[in-house]
């Protein structure tokens, strides 16, 4: 029993630092700080659009404990910064939350244990499509840059556009101030939060007069054009399937 307390501490520490690791924490509401849409695209070392094809729950040894991870493996529609194979597999920590039955530690309606996501984290589920922002890969694995933030649900409407939103309804793309982790603010290319009109990109501009959900040929469009003025990787899919963010 010892032992296994002694493991369950390791694992919430592990799982803690990280997030801390992993996000940009700062004290506002949900710990997690906003971030624009340029730095978050320069912060990612890979952005791609797929379909999420499979889940598989698991546990792997790291930094001398064993943790959970969920590994998603995705069918690469589009590939909009750095290398991507046509499907690749994402590792992720923790399991995905599961409704709360009575007697048991809750948040938000979710029970809570140590296998479970840090808040902040977005389960994909399969059939999702997504516009995905990750951070780069690790022994852990990866996450989305700014957690839920980097992590844009598609749907498709009846006229047949293709919307992405993220989970906070794509609060602060344009009008969060720059953290100084991926760009500084004298440095800004595209996106700049303090302007009446926040974007340089004239062909695009009225995306954000948008509330909640944008067009997703223009959000890849903006992140492109970011890419490019930053002289980050263009987007590649390359052959076959890749595991090279398992390791």
């Amino acid at each position: 029993m010892h032992t296994h307390r002694i493991k369950a501490v390791l694992s919430i520490t592990i799982i803690a630092l990280y997030g801390l690791a992993s996000s940009l924490i700062g004290d506002a509401h949900h710990l997690v700080r906003r971030v624009n849409l340029e730095e978050m695209s320069v912060m990612a070392d890979r952005v791609f659009v797929g379909r999420c094809l499979s889940i598989v729950e698991t546990e792997e040894e790291i930094a001398g404990g064993i943790l959970p991870v969920t590994l998603y493996t995705f069918e690469i529609e589009r590939a909009i910064k750095g290398r991507v194979s046509k499907q690749m597999t994402v590792k992720h920590l923790g399991h995905a939350s599961r409704p709360a039955k009575g007697g048991r530690l809750t948040m938000h309606g979710r029970a809570v244990s140590t296998k479970t996501f840090l808040h902040g984290m977005n389960p994909y589920k399969e059939g999702d499509r997504v516009m995905l922002f990750l951070n780069a890969d690790s022994a852990r694995g990866t996450s989305p840059v700014g957690l839920y933030q980097g992590a844009f649900f598609i749907t498709r409407m009846p006229s047949g556009q293709e919307l992405a939103q993220n989970s906070i309804n794509n609060l602060g793309l344009f009008t969060a101030p720059y953290t100084g982790l991926g760009v500084k603010p004298e440095d800004a290319r595209v996106v700049f939060p303090d302007r009446d009109q926040p974007l340089s990109i004239q062909a695009v501009e009225s995306v954000t007069r948008r509330r909640g959900a944008l067009p997703l040929d223009s959000l890849v469009e903006i992140v492109e054009q970011i890419v490019s003025a930053h002289g980050g990787e263009k987007g590649v899919i390359t052959g076959g399937q890749k595991g090279g963010l398992l390791k």
